[in-house]
């Protein structure tokens, strides 16, 4: 019950406030928890992303650790 309490003495300060920062604000929170990263990808990164993926499920992939070793010397100083 303490939950509902919090929702109503927010759903009070939205009703009150005039100041239209906070009210996009607000929506910006239930918007970014509402999104779907990949929603937001271009269909040539879905493409690609669906490619690797076929890739990978075709053996053509590399364990992280095996890159990793390879380009270590470009990632430290």
């Amino acid at each position: 019950m303490h939950l509902q309490a919090e929702k109503i003495e927010l759903a009070k300060s939205i009703l009150e406030t005039q100041n239209q920062a906070i009210i996009k604000q607000i929506q910006a929170v239930f918007i970014s928890y509402n999104t779907d990263v990949w929603d937001e990808l271009s269909n040539y990164q879905k493409s690609l992303i669906k490619k690797s993926k076929e890739e990978l499920k075709a053996g053509k992939g590399k364990a992280h650790n095996v890159v990793m070793k390879k380009y270590k010397k470009w990632l430290t100083k």
